[in-house]
């Protein structure tokens, strides 16, 4: 690894956001809303955090750009990285406080009102859609998700912890998918992880690591609509996206909308016309990550990126896009193109490359590539 892949790799360790967002007292708050006998039931949760923006004072986010030997274009991509990470910095010194919400729309963007009228009538349309029984634990989800990863000669360890706001994240710097060891999940929901988190994230980080360039793997700047976008995409093409996460990711969209201007309890009544207690609570729980006083508006604004993203992904396509290239690696849409012209100047091996089942019709990426099966 080069010493500008090498500070990269440094720089995304410490600038984890799910662990950054991560309030102390999550399952506290939880419980206090949610419990039927608690006095403060349905008072907007006071998020703590252990994240002080003191610790990131002396983080610097510069790359050596000048030790790259690469295309103008790549050396372009790795200095937007660079104004990124210093954007994400910043964000992360400011959980807990007034500054964190502007930060997040100036990273991932906001939902406009057209999205969130949008995701009101998916919403509407699902209306009955309820919740699947659990009954896998997540040990054996890991044990499902390992199997399948090694059968592709994808190098991507899953853990299991101890302490998670969510059911799954990926580490693309690290090459991890992290479990909550508490979580378990639906039969219909396996298949369904099994397209996201290993054809579309563990695909993309393990075809972006056959470049020459390790930015590629973790992430260029603006990657994540792409990300959310590709995988929720794969999971309707499949067959594997059924009604009720059609509704939750529309209900993220709409709960970034509006907490925009609202706090954690409007927020969570507007969802009770779609959602059942439980899960309106976890995705508004999700969303307001980030805050302190979540009675305040604001939001960690990237949940959007799930519903927004599969409808960019069409549009990407519609324009004579290669879903083959957008699988090239953990990339922006509008890095697709740097791809395509890598590949034609035969800049990059795409022998090793992996591709779902959807983009088998393709004709127009690497006749060497394997389908995911």
């Amino acid at each position: 690894m080069n010493d500008l892949d090498a500070k990269l790799k440094i720089l995304l360790q410490r600038l984890t956001l799910s662990a950054a967002v991560m309030p102390a007292n999550l399952l506290e708050e939880r419980e206090a809303f949610l419990h039927p006998r608690f006095p403060r039931r349905g008072k907007s949760p006071v998020f703590r955090y252990e994240n002080a923006s003191s610790q990131w004072t002396d983080l610097d986010p510069a790359l050596p750009l000048e030790s790259i030997n690469a295309p103008d274009e790549i050396v372009e991509i790795y200095r937007e990285k660079q104004r990124e990470l210093d954007i994400t910095k910043r964000m992360f010194a400011a959980v807990g406080s007034d500054k964190f919400t502007p930060l997040c729309i100036e990273l991932f963007g906001a939902p406009t009102p057209e999205d969130a009228s949008k995701a009101r009538e998916v919403l509407v349309q699902h209306a009955a859609a309820a919740p699947l029984t659990q009954i896998c634990s997540a040990k054996n989800f890991a044990e499902i998700l390992e199997t399948r990863l090694a059968q592709l000669g994808i190098a991507m360890k899953v853990v299991l912890r101890a302490a998670m706001a969510t059911r799954i994240s990926v580490d693309a710097a690290l090459r991890v998918i992290n479990l909550n060891q508490h979580a378990l999940f639906a039969p219909q929901a396996i298949q369904r992880l099994l397209v996201h988190e290993r054809d579309a994230h563990a695909g993309r980080i393990h075809n972006g690591a056959c470049l020459p360039w390790g930015i590629f793997s973790m992430g260029t700047a603006g990657y994540r609509e792409a990300e959310e976008g590709l995988a929720v995409y794969l999971e309707r093409r499949s067959g594997h996206l059924y009604p009720f996460q059609e509704k939750i990711y529309a209900g993220r969209c709409l709960a970034v909308y509006l907490s925009l201007s609202a706090g954690f309890a409007e927020v969570f009544e507007e969802l009770r016309v779609y959602f059942d207690e439980k899960t309106a609570y976890a995705i508004v729980e999700r969303i307001k990550r980030g805050l302190a006083d979540t009675s305040r508006s604001g939001a960690l604004t990237k949940e959007f990126h799930y519903y927004t993203g599969p409808l960019k992904v069409r549009s990407f396509l519609n324009r004579k896009g290669n879903l083959k290239t957008l699988m090239g690696g953990k990339i922006a849409f509008k890095h697709a193109n740097v791809i395509a012209k890598l590949v034609q100047q035969g800049l990059i091996d795409t022998s090793k490359w992996v591709f779902p089942l959807e983009a088998a019709d393709d004709s127009n990426a690497a006749p060497a590539a394997k389908k995911l099966k």
